[in-house]
């Protein structure tokens, strides 16, 4: 069993590795659209 704690931590974890793989996809895409595809 997992406690609340690692939850809470695997949690917020995946939260970061979410947002840094959003902010990535959308640097590409602002990228292709400034360059023009």
């Amino acid at each position: 069993m997992k406690s609340p704690e690692q939850k809470k931590n695997n949690l917020r974890l995946g939260l970061i590795l979410a947002s840094v793989a959003l902010v990535f996809f959308l640097g590409f895409m602002g990228k292709m659209m400034y360059l023009g595809g």
